[in-house]
């Protein structure tokens, strides 16, 4: 009841706050926009980046503080600064952190005031001998972060400025000699030379020409009521709170002035830099690789090495047998991976305890939550023989009946297949390979009462080095080891009963995570320096080929060709690397690149591009995506073909204009009927009148002989009109018009060569295409199959038919009764200039633009040799089939 009363208290304490800080507008603000998006940093350590995929830093924390006192909810959106500032400019987010002051962004930006003040510094090479103070970068090349504060104010100081996007840029730009000098806080700076071994780099100074990097929060102008709930929230937080911030994040980045280690303890580090270990693989514990072990016990390892300047170097064993006897021989100086028993602790020095897990119970769906082992005493339990989890149930549990396996992994399948009930094991290396072998029926059912914890084996005549390692384990703080828990196992939902003991034991000890752990490799640098290889071997045979080049990695261009700089109209690669790749793609196709870029290798694609001078260039694309170096890019080819779009459409009009030359000789003969009986009508009403036998009746039913013949070649000229019209091949259609259209066009031509049109469509639907082109396109097939009825004396068919597939598409159907096609060229017919239809001579050019036109308006088509039956007689032709998507 006590506990009651303070927490309501504590809750009345909290909402008098809120009412004080937020007045009523604000406050409805608030409510009326819970939820507000901001972008920050992904590279800008310690303030604001990503490490394994996670966000972390000192601004995300003042963030959350904001969030706790403000009640918003805030969507990060992380990214580099210049896409981060483009976001903010382009209203994609409400607000932007780690924004510094400066005139000119007052026009869009409302800004808080300063939660921290970084200073600049100078970094270069340490060969540098022209550097003295801040006049030395007067006329000097200096790489900076791209879109910072202090670009403008740099050029104004007579310097050249190189805007790059990382830290790593800007320090191998000088490494290189792209840049004389490059300016970043000192802790990115620091590093960006460590992380990249660039040795030859140093800081040279602060840059005090210029104002300290404040770092605020803004919003938009236009939004300053979110401006003012911001402010009031940085100002509810307490002094103390950003000096302890400040010292959990900046102020704690040199590890080695964390430790004080005693002269003797100093003098042992000099005189023993390398300290020799070996493990064997027990994943996620350790991982072998390389030479050197990863995993959760390799991240201890790397901390205890920062922290103390030693250097470990990795001996292989073969077994963990073979591991304890290289120890006895004293061939290593350390084991990383003992426990706390007897046995282990005759061998040599115990480190004090970095690390400590429970022991778990591994079931399929058959059990909910488990109290401890006891529950299982009629069950089957999948222990691997001589294992620690073997050794503690025979000790413990003598009657459980146990099924021995040769490791983790067929102990997991035999309980995943039903051969038995539970598995015992390590909580972190069950949860591993669970993951990785994929055994979704498994989950982690209960925990037993036995822990294992982990130290360090050290030689016996080595108390120094013990010393020096139980002083590193003590400056690992809660938070790191919970980070280093989190990097290699992760949550999950387990069934289970409510157990506050070991609700209490997850929360608090940050280290028993109930989880299907999901494993994966912390080597993005390696990756990284795998793929700069990459690009530098290929760099050459890049800008050997005429075809524009772009690598992108996630639709950001990575990499561009000489070819492309010029393509794109673009005056350095610089200017192209970084941007969006839908930012070269003219606005009506960038839907389509979008859809391409998702899938691996297919035929190139016609595309308008957009320069950077705004101008749509017509192009035709291709690209395929790989795994270059360990990362997923794709690598695009684009070449120009405005010219041989220039000639494409001649010949389509040259097609055209064969097509119709040929139908205007055949509609002219059936022109003469209609204007024959018009003619005769005409001729007959004058000799009636002459006669004197002229009535009224008989005037108006000739009357009607002449409109109705009137109509008729008034509509063959509207038809003819149409088709000659150009049109967007993305306009809408209905597919009864165009058969309509198409076989008032073509009947001329039939019925001239004495050739049947057998009819049947049912279809009443719109389409996306645009008509007067597919009208080309099925002009042009049924011409050559008039062309090859010709050959033909007997009984002459063509059919046209249109209906709906199995999957609702709309297909267009002509067969003829001509004999078939060759097989040996039918796969050519599509070709240009393949001259050979069926088996008439022609131009080459009809079917070839066929298929350019059904491409185009997002339709296939497919040619096949048939044989049919037809009025019981049996027929063979060629089946054209046009598929709409």
């Amino acid at each position: 009841m006590c506990f009651k009363r303070v927490f309501l208290f504590f809750l009345l304490f909290l909402s008098t706050l809120y009412a004080q800080a937020f007045n009523k507008a604000e406050k409805q603000w608030i409510s009326e926009n819970p939820v507000v998006s901001i972008s920050m940093l992904n590279n800008f350590e310690p303030f604001s980046y990503e490490l394994r995929n996670k966000h972390k830093g000192f601004s995300l924390d003042v963030l959350k503080i904001v969030e706790e006192i403000s009640g918003l909810k805030f969507k990060v959106e992380t990214t580099r600064w210049s896409d981060a500032l483009s976001k903010f400019k382009e209203n994609k987010v409400d607000v932007i952190a780690d924004i510094s002051f400066t005139e000119e962004r007052t026009k869009y930006a409302a800004y808080t005031s300063a939660y921290y003040e970084i200073p600049t510094f100078i970094f270069g090479l340490k060969s540098n001998k022209e550097y003295k103070n801040n006049d030395s970068l007067i006329g000097k090349t200096i790489a900076v972060t791209r879109s910072t504060f202090y670009v403008k104010q740099l050029k104004e100081l007579g310097m050249k400025v190189l805007e790059l996007d990382t830290s790593f840029e800007k320090a191998q730009a000088v490494v290189t000699g792209k840049a004389d000098y490059f300016l970043a806080s000192y802790t990115t700076g620091q590093k960006a030379i460590s992380d990249n071994t660039f040795y030859t780099l140093q800081v040279l100074g602060e840059f005090t020409a210029i104002k300290k990097e404040d770092l605020r929060f803004a919003t938009h102008k236009e939004n300053s009521i979110l401006r003012d709930i911001l402010e009031k929230s940085l100002k509810r937080i307490e002094p103390e709170e950003f000096s302890y911030l400040a010292k959990k994040w900046i102020n704690n980045n040199r590890f080695d002035s964390q430790i004080d280690f005693t002269e003797e303890e100093v003098a042992f580090i000099r005189a023993n830099p390398i300290v020799k270990y070996s493990e064997v693989n027990w994943k996620p514990l350790s991982i072998i690789e390389d030479n050197k072990m990863k995993g959760i016990m390799g991240e201890y390892l790397d901390l205890v090495a920062q922290r103390t300047g030693l250097k470990f170097e990795f001996v292989p064993s073969k077994s963990w047998p073979y591991v304890l006897e290289q120890f006895k021989e004293g061939k290593i100086d350390l084991v990383p991976g003992v426990g706390s028993s007897p046995q282990e602790k005759q061998l040599g020095l115990i480190s004090n305890r970095y690390a400590k897990y429970p022991f778990v119970i591994v079931t399929d769906d058959r059990y909910t939550y488990l109290e401890s082992l006891m529950d299982l005493k009629d069950a089957v339990v999948a222990v691997p023989k001589s294992y620690t989890s073997y050794n503690f149930i025979v000790k413990n549990y003598p009657e459980m009946n146990l099924l021995i396996t040769e490791d983790i992994p067929e102990a997991l399948i035999a309980v995943e297949n039903g051969k038995a009930d539970a598995f015992v094991g390590h909580i972190a290396t069950s949860l591993y390979y669970i993951s990785e072998l994929h055994l979704k029926n498994l989950k982690v059912a209960g925990t037993t009462i036995f822990d294992i914890e982990h130290h360090y084996l050290i030689q016996k005549d080595m108390p120094v080095l013990l010393s020096i390692i139980n002083k590193a384990f003590n400056s690992i703080s809660l938070q790191e080891r919970k980070d280093i828990n989190a990097n290699w196992i992760q949550t999950t939902v387990v069934e289970k009963k409510i157990d506050y003991k070991l609700v209490f034991l997850v929360f608090f000890s940050f280290i028993i995570i109930l989880a299907v752990f999901v494993y994966r490799q912390n080597i993005l640098k390696k990756y990284n320096e795998r793929l700069k290889d990459s690009y530098a071997d290929i760099e050459s045979i890049m800008n050997s080929t005429m075809e524009a080049i772009l690598i992108t990695e996630n639709r950001k261009c990575i990499e561009v060709n000489d070819s492309a700089v010029k393509l794109f109209g673009y005056s350095s690669k610089e200017e192209m690397i970084g941007q969006d790749l839908l930012n070269f793609i003219a606005k009506d196709y960038r839907k389509l690149v979008k859809s391409k870029i998702t899938a691996t290798v297919k035929e190139p694609y016609e595309l308008e591009i957009l320069t950077a001078k705004g101008k749509n260039i017509q192009t035709l694309g291709k690209g395929a995506n790989l795994k270059l170096s360990g990362k997923n890019v794709r690598i695009s080819s684009i070449i120009d073909i405005t010219d041989i779009k220039s000639k494409e459409r001649l010949l389509i009009e040259q097609s055209k204009m064969a097509a119709l030359g040929e139908m205007i000789g055949h509609i002219a003969h059936q022109w003469r009927q209609p204007l024959s009986v018009i003619t005769v009508v005409a001729t007959s009403w004058e000799v009636y009148d002459e006669l004197g036998t002229l009535d009224k009746k008989k005037v108006l039913e000739e009357g009607k002989l002449i409109l109705s013949n009137a109509k008729y070649l008034s509509q063959t000229i509207d038809d003819f009109r149409q088709f000659i019209k150009g049109e967007n091949s993305s306009s809408r259609f209905n597919v009864k018009d165009l058969i309509g259209n198409l076989t008032r066009l073509v009947n001329p031509s039939i019925q001239n060569e004495q050739i049947t049109l057998v009819l049947n469509n049912s279809i009443d639907r719109e389409l996306l295409g645009g008509q007067n082109n597919l009208l080309q396109a099925l002009i042009n097939i049924i011409n050559n199959s008039i062309d090859a009825l010709k050959q033909q004396k007997n009984e002459k068919f063509i059919f046209l038919d249109v209906k709906e597939n199995e999957d609702k598409k709309v297909q267009i159907i002509i067969k003829d009764n001509a004999g078939g096609i060759d097989k040996n060229i039918i796969d050519k017919i599509f070709e240009p200039y393949f001259t050979t239809k069926h088996q008439s001579q022609g131009t080459g050019l009809g079917l070839y633009m066929t298929y350019s036109i059904i491409e185009k308006a997002n339709a296939s088509i497919k040619v096949e040799n048939c044989d049919y039956i037809y009025n019981k007689k049996k027929y063979k032709g060629v089946t054209f089939t046009i598929t709409f998507q």
